[in-house]
């Protein structure tokens, strides 16, 4: 049960002029105080993702979704199988690819049983974003705030652009975070009530959250400095009790357990540990390094609420944001990234979220703050990954409530009428961008699933032989309609055959077979809001497309072409059935 317990004086030094301090809590609320006060979020998240529930399955969900039907036959072993994806131009076995755990294949196991129903693989993310908020809000109320100030935190974690966009996929973002909140406020009550079951519910979801994203692991660090007395010291590591420290060292076991017992059987597969450093290169560090701030400002509710809250302080580090800024373009140029109009906006958005960043950091040591200084190590987690391949913002959602309990901490001691409007602003726009981008997703999701209904299956049921060339959702649709994956390896196309092409999609296999006759064709032009394009700097799903998570534009959505192909190159080989 979620409740509260930690006195302000339990939690926070002295208050000082000027400084974050949450006001006292008074009576310890119990369940129906907790949720009475995560009703208003959970409200909202519902109000705007139930009208999602039946939206096509879009990027990774393939993957995720592809896992889930393989665990119908092997529940152990959810990435024991072969797939073609996305860069890579063979059929791999998923475990040398999959930087993730098996717990989002077993969650998406129901959708599965029902042959990939969308509205219940989405009924995954929306149950544990409800939980997410609960357990903010519980945590809030362990770490000091009053009641309004708990409140605030679930209603902007429920606002969270990143987190809403998200919640409309079958991807283990949501998932991950919702574990890991739950399992830091199980560490928290642990640490106050020494109840047993504390302790095995910190450790079961703090290893859910692990083998759900593999950098939530990071978030046992977090648990420790919240177990200790104060601002982290030697003194206070010694004084600890060794007790303690059960959930810290079980979780570890445990994680290791489940990944040793999933593990892909077959000769030559790896690890998550093994898939991450297959799509690691340092080559990729000035793209995710000019992300990570970026994201803090767009796509999660951290940088323009505390700048709302903290201008004159933000101002004060206009010198660290002018050199940020000159950085920024730094990394731009070694990205080679180029996106339209919307570069200019990049320094400027990089430099106020490392401004804020620094602001949140240099703010709680002055001050000693133990619970700002876990809070901001939290929201650094995702720092860890940016040699991976890309760094969109979903990956910082396992740091997404610590963003919000830090803005809730600011907002608890400062001008009411400030505060307010921070908050009100914060969640008017923080939800808007969220519908924004679910509604985009909805219209380039459901174009492909078109594609596969219009385009591929009306001939394969006409006996003809249909390729693709493209990933994401699409490769999930085009699959069940009878296609088959364009790859390096054989088989593949020969003359005569059908493939269907996708212009966002990865579809670029396509300029292998130069010599063909397009015959249909399905695309949405119309202008309107655009989350993967890299001509005009979206990406919200993957930042080597761009920075920004949602632009209107007028360049195409997406376009899927049904072609055939007339004859070979002669440098292919011939075709191997």
């Amino acid at each position: 049960m979620l409740l509260s317990g930690m006195s302000t004086s339990e939690v926070f030094g002295p208050r000082q002029e000027g400084t974050i301090t949450a006001q006292p809590t008074g009576a310890r609320p119990g369940l129906m105080t907790v949720l009475l006060c995560a009703a208003p979020a959970i409200l909202l998240a519902v109000a705007v993702l139930l009208p999602f529930r039946e939206k096509a399955f879009t990027i990774d969900d393939t993957v995720f979704m592809s896992e889930a039907e393989h665990a119908l036959t092997d529940p152990w072993h959810p990435t024991a199988f072969e797939i073609a994806w996305s860069e890579v131009l063979r059929p791999v076995r998923l475990s040398t690819v999959m930087a993730s755990g098996p717990v989002i294949a077993w969650l998406l196991v129901p959708s599965a049983l029902a042959g990939g129903a969308e509205w219940l693989a989405h009924l995954v993310p929306l149950l544990l974003m409800v939980l997410a908020i609960l357990a903010t809000v519980s945590l809030g109320f362990r770490l000091g705030l009053g009641r309004r100030w708990a409140a605030a935190s679930g209603l902007l974690l429920a606002s969270t652009p990143a987190a809403l966009g998200m919640a409309g996929t079958a991807m283990p973002d949501v998932p991950a975070m919702a574990f890991g909140i739950v399992g830091l406020e199980r560490i928290v009550a642990w640490k106050r009530n020494r109840r047993l079951d504390q302790a095995v519910f910190a450790s079961v979801f703090l290893a859910l959250a692990a083998l759900t994203r593999s950098h939530a692991i990071l978030l046992l660090g977090i648990g420790s400095l919240f177990l200790l007395d104060g601002f982290p010291d030697r003194s206070r590591w010694r004084r600890t009790p060794l007790v303690l420290w059960l959930p810290i060292v079980a979780t570890p076991l445990l994680t290791l357990a489940i990944m040793l017992l999933t593990r892909d059987p077959a000769p030559g597969s790896s690890s998550p540990a093994g898939a991450i450093g297959f799509f690691s290169s340092f080559g990729r560090l000035p793209c995710n390094l000019l992300a990570f701030p970026i994201h803090w400002v767009l796509a999660l509710p951290l940088a323009l609420p505390w700048l709302a809250l903290r201008p004159a302080a933000i101002a004060r580090r206009w010198r660290l944001m002018i050199r940020s800024g000159v950085v920024a373009l730094v990394l731009i140029g070694l990205s080679g990234w180029i996106g339209g109009f919307w570069i200019f906006t990049v320094p400027f958005l990089a430099a106020l979220g490392t401004a804020v960043l620094w602001d949140i950091l240099a703010d709680c040591w002055t001050r000693r703050d133990a619970v700002q200084l876990a809070l901001c190590l939290w929201i650094l987690i995702p720092l860890s990954i940016v040699p991976y391949s890309h760094l969109p913002s979903k990956y910082l959602l396992v740091s997404a409530p610590a963003a919000v309990l830090l803005v809730a901490r600011a907002m608890s001691f400062g001008r009411a009428v400030v505060a307010y409007s921070a908050l009100g602003l914060a969640a008017v726009l923080g939800t808007t961008l969220g519908i924004a981008i679910l509604r985009t997703d909805t219209a380039f999701a459901g174009l492909a699933r078109r594609a596969a209904a219009e385009l591929i299956a009306p001939q394969v049921a006409a006996g003809k032989q249909v390729w693709f060339a493209g990933h994401w959702g699409f490769q999930w649709y085009a699959q069940k309609a009878g296609a088959r994956a364009v790859t390096l390896a054989p088989p593949r196309p020969t003359a005569g055959d059908l493939l269907v092409s996708s212009l966002r999609a990865k579809g670029q296999a396509i300029d292998r077979y130069p010599y063909r006759t397009r015959l249909a064709s399905l695309a949405e032009d119309t202008p309107g809001g655009r989350i993967m394009c890299d001509e005009l700097g979206a990406g919200f799903f993957a930042n080597g497309s761009g920075y920004l998570p949602w632009v209107w534009g007028t360049v195409p959505l997406d376009e899927l072409v049904l072609w055939r192909i007339d004859r070979l190159e002669p440098s292919l080989p011939a075709p191997s059935n």
